[in-house]
């Protein structure tokens, strides 16, 4: 195999994987500009296009991290995320008030079966959303009083809460607008119908020439567990959609809660164009989305959401012919969310959101762009995979040569190696 040299900069971009968050950062790649022209050239290869994805399949209702779907231990991961969060808010907040893209700003109830004060974490994330509101980077907190609380149905517990202005992105809508976004740039292009297997470290040279890129942007969600051997657990999840057309005028609140981290007993229920979205379900390491109305954890979270909102949800049943039920597998990645680089082999990750794909996506996007931008210059070139006592004892090892090669075992596997530098 032909050696590939490397570029002393990224201009030519493969985004692997056609999900919210592909997209997303495709379209911000095709966005940057230099010299008023297109900064990158950019590619999207998926298997699957944006609506055959699980995007089309989230509840996609904004929530600031620690989320209820897919909630990480790791601080570190939980502060990137937040500030990830608050900038995807802020382009959705545009985005609403446009016509067409699928999003709409929705006055959303956080409910609690605890005072928040007695959960640290709970009383850490309220604390950061009232500062955010007030230094008006996200909109409209307010802390509800007892006698909003008493206006849910007892026999929930609600012991708490607050109200928030948040994102809500009707998902088949939106991801048609992204994909008609892209088709407006002369410098992307879309592949379909083609899937590219196993590890990409060891084959990212021979990517990069087959696909004429410079560097590969990972988003491929719970493919990364072969494309980059992560630790992902699937988060089933399902959704029962009623048309909006049911109701007079489209219902505007969003109401979740969820009193335990490990009970089915949630309740979510998000207004959109064209439907009124009834969720939550997280179930991990099932991968089967063959579920339907008659799957028993389906019923009971509709009887669940039914019970909460009786007035709302008076006249829907979940056996009626125009109510549906849709699933799919959030992709949860055990460490934390991941927007990192493979250094020395022009790759960056950005999967692993769990059920914050949209929450997440711009600033994911933003933030995956910067670690290409941070692969240029000299550090760019570099790939030295010495052992260190060759530094460590130069003098013993004077007389080793640098192979004529372009891979060698690293682990166990041939990788490629992209300029090696010692001689």
């Amino acid at each position: 195999m032909a050696e590939q040299p490397r570029p002393s900069r990224v201009e030519k971009v493969l985004v692997i994987g056609a999900g919210v968050s592909g997209l997303t950062t495709a379209l911000e790649l095709a966005r940057v500009r230099e010299n008023n022209k297109p900064r990158y050239t950019v590619q999207v290869v998926a298997e699957r296009p944006a609506d055959k994805t699980v995007s089309v399949i989230a509840g996609a209702l904004w929530e600031f991290p620690p989320a209820v779907c897919g909630q990480h231990g790791n601080q570190l991961s939980i502060m990137r995320s937040k500030r990830w969060s608050v900038e995807s808010y802020k382009e959705f907040q545009k985005l609403a008030q446009e016509r067409g893209n699928g999003v709409h700003m929705a006055p959303t109830n956080f409910y609690f079966g605890i005072k928040i004060e007695d959960d640290w974490l709970e009383h850490t994330k309220m604390r950061e959303l009232k500062k955010l509101s007030e230094d008006e980077e996200i909109q409209g907190f307010r802390r509800m009083t007892e006698e909003d609380l008493k206006k849910v149905p007892a026999s929930f517990g609600v012991k708490d809460g607050y109200q928030l202005q948040v994102p809500a992105v009707d998902t088949p809508i939106y991801t048609r607008w992204l994909r008609d976004q892209l088709k407006q740039h002369s410098n992307v292009t879309i592949t379909y119908g083609k899937r590219i297997t196993d590890r990409l470290v060891p084959q990212s040279a021979k990517i990069r020439a087959d696909w004429g890129v410079d560097a590969i942007v990972n988003c491929t969600g719970m493919g990364a567990a072969e494309l980059a051997g992560a630790s992902m657990v699937p988060l089933r999840g399902a959704l029962v959609r009623v048309p909006v057309s049911r109701w007079p005028s489209r219902p505007k609140t969003a109401y979740a809660i969820s009193k335990t981290a490990h009970q089915q007993d949630m309740v979510f229920i998000v207004p959109r164009e064209t439907h009124l979205i009834l969720g939550g379900l997280v179930e991990p390491s099932e991968y089967d989305t063959h579920i339907g109305k008659d799957y028993k954890p389906v019923q009971e979270m509709f009887d669940r959401n039914k019970r909460f909102a009786p007035e709302l949800l008076k006249d829907v049943n979940l056996d009626d012919d125009d109510v549906d039920v849709i699933a799919g597998l959030r992709p949860y990645r055990v460490e934390n969310v991941c927007v990192e680089k493979e250094y020395g082999f022009n790759i960056v990750h950005n999967y692993g959101h769990g059920g914050s794909g949209f929450s997440l996506s711009y600033g994911c996007a933003r933030e995956a762009i910067g670690l290409l931008e941070s692969m240029e210059g000299p550090s760019f070139r570099v790939v030295d995979l010495r052992p260190a006592a060759v530094h460590q004892h130069p003098d013993t090892y004077a007389e080793l040569e640098t192979p004529d090669f372009t891979t060698a075992q690293l682990d166990g596997q041939e990788v490629s190696i992209e300029q090696p530098v010692y001689h």
